[in-house]
C-alpha cells in the first residue's frame, strides 16, 4: 500500500524546517571490480564504500531560524548539521551532514523558493518500523 507524503517533513535537530514541500534521500554503494579467470566470462563485483546525501525544496520563509535560516548559517559556516527525513511521526532517515548547496530562487509571476542539498557525513539511521 502507498504511503501519503503529506505526512513527510524535515527537522534540523529538534527544530521543523518551515515550508518544506519535498525531500529525497540517496543511498549509493561504490563497487569494485573482482572479476577473474574462474568468472566463466562475467564480471562479478564486491560493494565496498557507501555514501549518502538528501535534498529539500520549499516556500522561502527567511523568519525560519531554527530551519532554513540556520540551514543557512551551517552551509556559510562549513559546519555539520544533524538532519531528520519523517516520512511519518515514527518512519524517519536520521544522520550527520553538511549542505553542498543552498538555492533561493524568486520569481516575478510565482513564489519565492528555498532548496538544500546534504551530504552525509558517517552511516545514517534508518526507521521504517
Amino acid at each position: 500500500m502507498a504511503i501519503s507524503g503529506k505526512s513527510g517533513s524535515v527537522y534540523i535537530g529538534a527544530n521543523k524546517v518551515a515550508e518544506i514541500d519535498q525531500w529525497s534521500v540517496d543511498f549509493k554503494a561504490d563497487t569494485k571490480e573482482t572479476t577473474n579467470f574462474d568468472s566463466n566470462g562475467w564480471k562479478e563485483f564486491i560493494q565496498t564504500i557507501n555514501e549518502w546525501s538528501g535534498k529539500i525544496e520549499g516556500n522561502f520563509k527567511p523568519t525560519d531560524t531554527t530551519g532554513q535560516a540556520a540551514l543557512i548559517n551551517a552551509f556559510m559556516n562549513g559546519t555539520t548539521v544533524d538532519v531528520e527525513f519523517r516520512i511519518d511521526s515514527t518512519k524517519k532517515i536520521t544522520g550527520t551532514a553538511y549542505l553542498e548547496s543552498i538555492g533561493l530562487e524568486a520569481k516575478v509571476d510565482d513564489k519565492q523558493t528555498f532548496k538544500a542539498d546534504f551530504r552525509g557525513t558517517g552511516q545514517p539511521t534508518v526507521t521504517l518500523t
